[in-house]
C-alpha cells in the first residue's frame, strides 16, 4: 500500500490524502455520535390560538417548562438579521464552527489562564443547551454538527421556566414571534446571555440600556436601516411577565387529545365572539346559582362556515365544588324534546304529514310504552304544527313509530349523532322524549343543518385546508316547512318575561327538558349563527325550577342579541314547494262539505293527497232515532244527515272524559247483517305482552277498549269463555287462571278483536 502511495503523482497525492481525510473525519463523526448519541428533538407543549391567530391557551411541558416550538414560517427577516448579528455573524459562512473565533478564544484564554472569550457559535449553543456538558474544547467538537437557527430560537434561554423565542414572545409581549418589532426582537436577542440579570419587568432599564448599544451596534454595521433603527431607539419598554393564555380550558385539551403531534393549532374560535358569550353566560348564571342550577354550556355555529365562534365548556372551570371542569359541550345528556323536528322532517319527506295535517293527541300504549304530555294533559285533535310547537308528546312518539326508529338512528348518525348510533340496538320509542344521550355539538350540527336547507356538514374547529361535504338529511321543503313552524312566536315554550318584548331575536328555535328536570336545552339559528344553549348540573341532580323555556331560552336570546344580532330568516320558498287549499278539520285535500279552509305547504308527488273525510252520510229514520245501513234501509221515509266520521280511539277518549260529540243514533235493531268496519280496540292489554301476578287468585286484570261510534254495547270473553257484558266506556275485571291467555271483545255490530298475553306467577 505504502509503495503504491509513492508511486502516485504529486496531484494525485492531493486528492488521495484529501479523500482519506474525509473518510477519516466521517467515520469519527459516526462513531462519536454512535457513542454519544444526540437527540436534536425537545419536547414541545402545543400553543392554541384564536382563528386570529392569537394565542388562546398554551401548556407546559412535561419538565414544567414554557417552551413551545417556532416555526420557520414564524420567524421573521428582523428575528433571524438581529440574532445573527448579535450571536453569530458568520452564521451564514461557516459549517457550524467558528475556526477564527475558536483559535482567537484559544489563545486569549492560554494567555490570560482564564476563559476571557467564547467561541460558541448558534449552532454549538444549541447543542449545550440541548445536552448540557462541561464547557471544554474537547466537547466543542461534539457540538459542531448538531443545530440549526430554529433549534436555537426554540431552546433559548429566557430566566425562570421560559425557554425560546415563542415562549418568550407570547409570555412578555402577548405576541409571537412574526409579529414582534425591531425593539422587542433586539430585547429578546440580549436576555439569553442574561438571563438572571435582565429579567423583563423588573430590570426593564437596564435592558432598554443593553437593547440600545446593540441597536447602535446594528446601525453601525448597517444590518438595519436608519429609520427603523430610530423608531426601535424610541420604543419604550413598558412589558413585564404575563400570565400564559389559559382561556377556554375545555377545549384547548380537546383539541390537543385530538392533535396529539400538532405544536401550534389553530382553532375557528373568533376571539370577540367568545368573550361576549363568556361574560353573557357567566352573568346569567348567577342568577340561575340561585335557583341551585350551578352549570350552563353554549356553543355558537357560523352557518356559512359550519365553523364554531365561541365555546363555552362550563360557566366557571374553577368551580370545582360542581364539577366545572367537565366540558358541557362533549358531555353526552338527556336531549328531552329537542329531537322532535327531525321525526317531523321525515314524515314530511316520507309524505305522511303536512303542517296543517290533524293528528291524536289521546292515551296511547306501545306494548307496554304509554307516554303522557310534559303537562298530563290530552288535547285531543291538534294540527301538526301545533303539536310541535306545544312540543306534544303522543303525536311526536307516533310519527317516530311510523317512521321508524332504525330511520330516524340512522339519520342521525347521518348527522354525527355517536352515542346514539353506538346504542341504536338499545333504542325504543322513548328516545324522541329524550330517551338517548346526545351532545350540545350534535344538537347544534343537527340545528344548522335546518338553518342550511337540510344539508348537513360536519362542524369545523380547527381552521385548516380540509374540504367537508355536505350531506342531504332533510328536502329544503321540509327543512322549511320546520324552519315556518319554529320561528312563530305563539308557542308555550316563549319565557313569559320576553311575551311581547321587543328584544325577541328573529329566529327558529326549539327547547326541551329532560326526564326528572335534569338536562334545560334551547337550540335556535337564523341565517347567520346557530346557537345551541344547556343548562343543568354536571352532578345530575335535578330541580323542579328546570326546563327549556324558562332556564335555556332567556340565555339563548341573550346570546343571539348580543353576538351581532340575529338576522331575519329568509322567507325564500324552496322550488321543489307548493302550497295548497286544505281542510282545517283534518289538513286534507276539501271535499264538498268542507267549509273551513286554510293555507299548507306540502311536496308534490311526496304527500298525502287523500281527500278529507271528517263527515260521514247516515241514513236515518224519520224520526232520527235509528240509522240504517244499505241492507235494512227503507225505499222511502227515511233521510239521510252528515255526522263527523270519528275513529274509535278518539271517541273512546270524548266518552272518557265527558267531552260532547255529535254521534250516530243507534243502528236499527231488526237488521241482522254483520256489520263492517272498526273493531273493537283493546287499550287496557298489550297484545303480545307478559303480565307478572303476585297473588295467585286475588289479582285482578283490567278489560276496556276503544269502539266505534255507532256502538253502544260490548261483550267479554277470556279462553273463549263469556266473561261479561257493558257498555262501551265502562271497565271490567277478570281474575286469570292460565299463562297463556286469549282476550276477546266483540261489539253490538259483530266486530270481534282478539289479543293473546302471558302471565306469569310469582
Amino acid at each position: 500500500m505504502f509503495n503504491y502511495y509513492k508511486s502516485l503523482s504529486r496531484k494525485k497525492k492531493i486528492v488521495f490524502n484529501f479523500l482519506l481525510s474525509v473518510s477519516f473525519l466521517f467515520c469519527f463523526f459516526l462513531l462519536a455520535d454512535l457513542c454519544f448519541p444526540f437527540h436534536t428533538q425537545g419536547e414541545y407543549a402545543p400553543v392554541i390560538r384564536y382563528r386570529d391567530g392569537s394565542p388562546m391557551h398554551i401548556f407546559l411541558t412535561k419538565d414544567q417548562q414554557w417552551r413551545m416550538k417556532t416555526e420557520l414560517s414564524e420567524i421573521s427577516p428582523s428575528l433571524t438579521q438581529a440574532i445573527i448579528a448579535k450571536e453569530d455573524k458568520y452564521f451564514l459562512y461557516h459549517p457550524g464552527v467558528n475556526v477564527g473565533a475558536l483559535m482567537r478564544a484559544i489563545v486569549q484564554n492560554v494567555v490570560h489562564v482564564k476563559r476571557i472569550s467564547g467561541a460558541s457559535t448558534i449552532t454549538m449553543q444549541v447543542a449545550r443547551m440541548l445536552h448540557p456538558k462541561q464547557r471544554t474544547y474537547g466537547n466543542k467538537c461534539l457540538e459542531i454538527f448538531h443545530a440549526l437557527l430554529q433549534m436555537y430560537l426554540n431552546m433559548v434561554p429566557y430566566g425562570s421556566n421560559i425557554q425560546g423565542v415563542k415562549a418568550a414572545s407570547i409570555l412578555y409581549f402577548n405576541k409571537f414571534p412574526e409579529q414582534l418589532s425591531l425593539a422587542e426582537v433586539t430585547t429578546l436577542s440580549v436576555i439569553p446571555n442574561r438571563p438572571n440579570s435582565l429579567v423583563i419587568g423588573k430590570d426593564n432599564a437596564t435592558i432598554v440600556k443593553v437593547r440600545n448599544k446593540w441597536l447602535h451596534r446594528f446601525q453601525k454595521e448597517k444590518v438595519f436601516s436608519e429609520n427603523v433603527i430610530a423608531d426601535a431607539l424610541k420604543e419604550t419598554l413598558n412589558a413585564q411577565r404575563l400570565d400564559a393564555p389559559k382561556d377556554i380550558p375545555q377545549l384547548a385539551w380537546r383539541l390537543r387529545r385530538a392533535y396529539p403531534l400538532q405544536y401550534d393549532i389553530t382553532s375557528t374560535v373568533d376571539p370577540s365572539s367568545q368573550q361576549k358569550a363568556e361574560t353573557i353566560v357567566e352573568n346569567y348564571s348567577h342568577s340561575l346559582a340561585m335557583k341551585d342550577i350551578h352549570n350552563s354550556s353554549a356553543i355558537i355555529v357560523d352557518n356559512r362556515t359550519r365553523s364554531i365562534l365561541a365555546y363555552i365548556g362550563s360557566n366557571d372551570f374553577s368551580d370545582i365544588a360542581h364539577y366545572g371542569q367537565v366540558d358541557g359541550v362533549m358531555a353526552v345528556r338527556s336531549p328531552g324534546s329537542s329531537l322532535k323536528p327531525l321525526v317531523y322532517g321525515l314524515a314530511f319527506d316520507m309524505g305522511f304529514i303536512t303542517s296543517k295535517t290533524i293528528l291524536t293527541d289521546i292515551p296511547v300504549d306501545f306494548k307496554g310504552y304509554t307516554p303522557e304530555n310534559y303537562d298530563n294533559k290530552f288535547y285531543g285533535q291538534v294540527s301538526a304544527e301545533n303539536a310541535l310547537q306545544q312540543s306534544l308528546n303522543i303525536p311526536a312518539v307516533k310519527l317516530l313509530n311510523r317512521v321508524g326508529i332504525a330511520t330516524f338512528i340512522s339519520h342521525l348518525q347521518a348527522c354525527g349523532y355517536q352515542s346514539v348510533w353506538k346504542q341504536r340496538d338499545k333504542m325504543g320509542l322513548s328516545m324522541i322524549l329524550g330517551g338517548c344521550g346526545v351532545r350540545l355539538d350534535e344538537m347544534a350540527g343537527l340545528y344548522a343543518m335546518l338553518a342550511n336547507h337540510g344539508k348537513y356538514q360536519q362542524l369545523h374547529i380547527v381552521a385548516d385546508s380540509s374540504v367537508y361535504s355536505d350531506k342531504q338529511v332533510l328536502s329544503s321543503s321540509a327543512a322549511y316547512m320546520l324552519t315556518d313552524i319554529l320561528k312563530k312566536l305563539q308557542r308555550p315554550d316563549l319565557p313569559n318575561e320576553n311575551v311581547n318584548a321587543q328584544d325577541v331575536p328573529h329566529i327558529a328555535w326549539k327547547t326541551g327538558t329532560s326526564y326528572g328536570r335534569r338536562d334545560a336545552w334551547s337550540i335556535g339559528y337564523d341565517d347567520r349563527f346557530t346557537i345551541a344553549v344547556w343548562c343543568g348540573n354536571f352532578s345530575g341532580k335535578g330541580n323542579p325550577l328546570l326546563n327549556g323555556a324558562a332556564t335555556a331560552t332567556p340565555l339563548l336570546f341573550q346570546l343571539f342579541n348580543s353576538v351581532g344580532g340575529s338576522l331575519p330568516l329568509r322567507d325564500s320558498v324552496p322550488n321543489s314547494l307548493q302550497f295548497r287549499q286544505v281542510c282545517r278539520l283534518t289538513g286534507k285535500v276539501p271535499n264538498d262539505f268542507c267549509t273551513d279552509l286554510v293555507i299548507d305547504a306540502f311536496i308534490p308527488g311526496v304527500s298525502d293527497n287523500s281527500v278529507c273525510d271528517h263527515l260521514k252520510e247516515v241514513d236515518l229514520s224519520a224520526d232520527e232515532k235509528f240509522s240504517y245501513c244499505t241492507s235494512c234501509r227503507p225505499a222511502n221515509g227515511y233521510k239521510t244527515k252528515l255526522f263527523p266520521n270519528i275513529d274509535p280511539e278518539l271517541a273512546n277518549y270524548y266518552e272518557q272524559n265527558h267531552i260532547d260529540y255529535k254521534k250516530i243514533p243507534p243502528h236499527n235493531p231488526m237488521c241482522t247483517r254483520y256489520f263492517p268496519g272498526a273493531e273493537p280496540i283493546i287499550n287496557s292489554l298489550t297484545d303480545g305482552v307478559t303480565y307478572l301476578i303476585t297473588d295467585r287468585g286475588k289479582q285482578k286484570l283490567q278489560l276496556s277498549c276503544a269502539a266505534a261510534s255507532d256502538t253502544k254495547k260490548v261483550y267479554w270473553y277470556v279462553n273463549d269463555k263469556f266473561v261479561g257484558s257493558m257498555k262501551k266506556e265502562d271497565k271490567l275485571f277478570f281474575v286469570p287462571e292460565a299463562n297463556k291467555i286469549k282476550v276477546s271483545c266483540t261489539d253490538d255490530k259483530g266486530r270481534n278483536k282478539d289479543i293473546w298475553i302471558g302471565i306469569k306467577f310469582l
